[in-house]
């Protein structure tokens, strides 16, 4: 436990902080637009142009599992790294 007292591990919270704000975010942006393409009229420019963006912001959600598991990897071996020393 002499790793969390020298707050290497501390700062994980400010890391996970951010990845759910980015989360919520991405999520709450992804519904405005949607709601936003439902009012459009079908197959017009805007709504085109509205489905490319939530087609291409759609991906990056699944890209957060992959951060925060590479995040507790780094963790895991900053434990191991600092337990010797």
């Amino acid at each position: 436990m002499k790793l969390l007292k020298t707050k290497k591990v501390g700062q994980l919270d400010t890391f996970v902080k951010g990845i759910v704000g980015v989360a919520i975010v991405l999520g709450v942006g992804l519904l405005v637009l949607v709601e936003f393409q439902d009012t459009m009229t079908a197959d017009s420019t805007e709504a085109n142009a509205t489905g490319d963006i939530i087609d291409t912001l759609a991906d990056i959600p699944t890209w957060i599992g992959i951060i925060v598991v590479v995040a507790m990897a780094a963790l895991v071996m900053a434990y191991f790294y600092f337990k010797n020393k």
